[in-house]
C-alpha cells in the first residue's frame, strides 16, 4: 500500500463533511463558486472517494476510521436482526442488561486511526464522529460523540410539542404531544417529561414544571424550574439546562432548546429532544467528562444529540423551513467554534471534526430547494478556507489537512416496500391477509427470505434462524432466483428498482462477515427502502411515491453516491482512493488491527427498540 509523504512529526487535521457530493461540488467548482476547494483539483489534491457498502453514515464513517469494510468492524446497517427471534436491534446503539439495568455499549471494537495515533505517542481528539457513543473510559482518545448519541430517554431523539389542542394527542406522530393547561389571564402551565423513576411499585416520568406567560402576539416569558426565558415567536432560545429530580438524593440534568411558534390565539411551544448533559450525567457521554466540561466552559454550550438537526419536527410541521434552517445554522456555528478552539490548542497529533448538517439539509431540500443546498456547499468551502488560515497561523502550513465525505447524495422519488415484494413473489408468507404487517406475523416455516434494515436482505436459513426453512442444499438455487428476480424488478416508469444485489462474499471480507446480511440491496437512482422495510414491515404496494419533505437520500448502491477526498499533500499516490486507503492517507501508515469481537444484539423488548428507532429520520 502506498503511503503519503510525511515529516517526522504527526500533525493532521481531518474535516469530515457528511454527504458532500462530488457531482454537486464539481458543478459548483466549474462555475467558480468553490474557490477554496477548487484549488485542490488543480494541484492533484482532489479525488472522488470510494465509500462503504452500504453507504450509510454510521457504516461509512466507521470504515473510514478503521480502513475496514463492515465484515471486519461489524456495523452492517442502521438495523440489525437477531436470528434467534427475528427481533430488531439498533446497530449504532446496542445495549446490555446487567444488575444495574440496561446499559449502552460501544457498537464496535475495531481499532481506528485515532487509536493508532495514540499508540505512536501522539494525542488524538475526535469531535462528532458517528458511532463513538458511549465513550470508552479506557481509551486516551478525547471524544465528543456524533451520530448514534441518544437523548436523555435513551432514544435517537424525539421532541415535545406543547399545545392547548387536546385533539392532537389522538393522532399518530413521532413527536410527543403535551398539553398546556390554561391558568387564566394569558398564563399556561405544563411539564417536560424526564427520565423514568420508580416510586413504590409504580414507574413514572420525572417532571420539570414549565410556566408560560403570553404578553402579546409575539412575546412571552417561560419559566422552567429556576430558569426564566424571554421568548419571541419564531426564534430559538439558547441552550437550557433542565434539572429532573429522580429521588430525594439524586437529580439528573438534561439540555434542550425551545421555540414558540405561536403565541395567540393559542400558544404553541416546541422543545428539541431532551439531551444528555455533557458532564452532568451518569452515562459515559464523552471521553473524558473533564474534557467535555473544558469544551463547554471554553468554547460554549453545545447540543449533544447525535442528530440535533430536528428533521422530524420539520417533517411533521411543528417548525417551518426558516426555523429549521436557523437551528442548522447555530449547530454549524457551534461546531465551527469548538473546532477553532481545538485548533488553537493543537501542537501535534490528530484532530478530527465531522460536520453533518449538509446531510440533513440535503435530505430535506434535495427535491425542491437547490438554492438552500448550494448555499451550504459554499458555506463549507468557506469553512475549509478558515481552517487553512488558522493552520497557517498556528503551524506555518506544516499541518496535513484532509477533507473527506462518507457518501454523496441522490434523489429519493420512490419508497420500496421490499417485504411486500417478497410476499407477492412467495418468498415471505404472512399469517394475515392484510394490507400492512410486520415480521411478527410471519409463517416462518413457509418463508424463504425477509428484509430488515435499509439495505439488508436475509435468507431464512435452517440452523441459523430459529425457524429457518432454507436448507444448505437449496440455498444456492434460491439465492440465484431471488437475485435474478430482484434485478428484473421495474418501477412505475420502467426504470430498474435495484442497480445491484450484492452477496455477502461480494460486499464483505473479514472475520465478522458470517454475521452480515445474506444480501446488500444496492437500490437504483430514485429508489430507497421505505421506513417500514427498515423496521421489518410493509404496506399495501411494493412501491410508493415519496411525497415527504425528506426527498433525497444515499442508502442506495454505493457507486451512485461516492464521496470526496481533498488532501493538501496530494492524492497522486492513490489513483482510486477508498476508505481502505484512508489510514495511509491520513497517517501515512496502516492500522494495527486485531480481530474485534462481534457486535452485540440487544435483548430488549421490540416495542422499546422501535421506540428507540423512532427518532431516526430514515425510519
Amino acid at each position: 500500500m502506498p503511503t503519503a509523504n510525511r515529516g517526522q512529526k504527526m500533525r493532521t487535521v481531518i474535516i469530515g463533511l457528511d454527504a458532500f457530493d462530488p457531482t454537486v461540488f464539481e458543478r459548483l467548482a466549474a462555475q467558480g463558486k468553490m474557490p477554496i476547494l477548487e484549488k485542490y483539483t488543480k494541484t492533484g489534491g482532489y479525488s472522488r472517494f470510494g465509500v462503504s457498502n452500504p453507504p450509510q453514515s454510521e457504516v461509512s464513517w466507521t470504515s473510514i476510521a478503521t480502513g475496514l469494510d463492515p465484515g471486519s468492524h461489524g456495523l452492517f446497517d442502521f438495523v440489525h436482526r437477531d436470528p434467534a427471534n427475528y427481533g430488531l436491534s439498533v446497530s449504532v446503539l446496542p445495549t446490555r442488561k446487567d444488575i444495574f439495568g440496561t446499559r449502552f455499549i460501544p457498537p464496535n471494537q475495531a481499532s481506528t486511526i485515532f487509536d493508532q495515533a495514540v499508540r505512536q505517542g501522539y494525542p488524538a481528539t475526535v469531535l462528532w464522529w458517528p458511532a463513538t457513543f458511549p465513550a470508552r473510559p479506557e481509551s486516551p482518545v478525547r471524544t465528543l460523540p456524533g451520530f448514534g448519541t441518544p437523548d436523555i430517554h435513551g432514544r435517537l431523539g424525539v421532541g415535545s410539542l406543547f399545545t392547548v389542542d387536546h385533539s392532537l394527542q389522538g393522532e399518530s406522530f413521532k413527536t410527543s404531544i403535551e398539553i398546556l393547561d390554561n391558568h387564566g389571564a394569558n398564563r399556561y402551565a405544563g411539564a417536560l417529561k424526564g427520565p423514568r423513576r420508580k416510586r413504590g411499585h409504580e414507574i413514572h416520568h420525572s417532571l420539570a414544571r414549565i410556566n408560560l406567560e403570553i404578553f402579546d402576539y409575539k412575546t412571552a416569558s417561560l419559566t422552567i424550574g429556576k430558569v426564566k426565558l424571554d421568548l419571541v415567536v419564531g426564534q430559538w432560545s439558547p441552550i437550557i439546562e433542565v434539572n429532573f429530580k429522580i429521588n430525594h438524593f439524586y437529580s439528573l440534568w438534561g439540555i434542550t432548546r425551545v421555540i414558540m411558534t405561536q403565541a395567540r390565539p393559542e400558544p404553541r411551544l416546541y422543545f428539541l429532544p431532551l439531551q444528555i448533559h455533557p458532564f452532568k450525567t451518569p452515562w459515559r457521554y464523552a471521553s473524558s467528562r473533564s474534557f467535555a466540561k473544558q469544551v463547554w466552559k471554553s468554547a460554549g454550550p453545545f447540543l449533544t444529540l447525535g442528530w440535533p438537526q430536528d428533521t422530524t419536527a420539520l417533517e411533521e410541521g411543528w417548525i417551518g423551513d426558516n426555523q429549521f434552517l436557523d437551528l442548522c445554522e447555530t449547530i454549524f456555528r457551534t461546531r465551527e467554534r469548538i473546532l477553532n478552539f481545538h485548533i488553537s490548542q493543537m501542537k501535534d497529533g490528530i484532530l478530527a471534526s465531522v460536520f453533518d448538517t449538509l446531510d440533513r439539509i440535503q435530505h430535506m431540500y434535495w427535491r425542491d430547494r437547490p438554492d438552500v443546498i448550494e448555499a451550504w456547499y459554499l458555506k463549507l468551502d468557506r469553512l475549509v478556507g478558515s481552517v487553512e488560515d488558522r493552520l497557517m497561523d498556528r503551524s506555518n502550513g506544516e499541518t496535513n489537512l484532509v477533507i473527506v465525505s462518507d457518501h454523496g447524495f441522490t434523489t429519493f422519488d420512490h419508497k420500496v416496500h421490499l417485504n411486500r415484494w417478497l410476499i407477492e413473489r412467495g418468498y415471505l408468507v404472512s399469517l394475515k391477509d392484510t394490507e400492512t404487517g410486520s415480521l411478527k406475523e410471519i409463517d416462518w416455516p413457509a418463508s424463504n427470505a425477509y428484509a430488515a434494515g435499509l439495505n439488508s436482505l436475509y435468507l431464512n436459513l435452517k440452523g441459523r434462524e430459529t425457524q429457518g426453512c432454507v436448507s444448505a442444499e437449496d440455498r444456492h438455487n434460491i439465492s440465484l432466483r431471488l437475485r435474478d428476480e430482484l434485478m428484473a424488478w421495474r418501477g412505475p416508469d420502467g426504470r430498474p428498482v435495484i442497480q445491484e444485489v450484492y452477496s455477502r462474499a461480494d460486499a464483505f471480507s473479514g472475520h465478522l462477515s458470517e454475521l452480515s446480511p445474506d444480501f446488500i440491496i444496492g437500490y437504483a437512482n430514485g429508489f430507497r427502502a421505505s421506513a417500514e422495510t427498515g423496521l421489518g414491515s410493509w404496506k399495501s404496494a411494493s412501491i410508493e411515491e415519496n411525497h415527504d419533505h425528506w426527498s433525497g437520500d444515499h442508502c442506495v448502491d454505493p457507486h451512485i453516491v461516492p464521496g470526496v477526498i481533498f488532501f493538501n499533500q496530494g492524492v497522486s499516490n492513490f489513483p482510486a482512493p477508498t476508505f481502505r486507503e484512508f489510514p495511509a492517507i491520513a497517517l501515512g501508515m496502516e492500522i494495527e488491527q486485531r480481530n474485534s469481537p462481534p457486535p452485540r444484539l440487544s435483548k430488549e423488548d421490540q416495542a422499546a427498540v422501535e421506540e428507540r428507532l423512532k427518532g431516526l429520520g430514515y425510519l
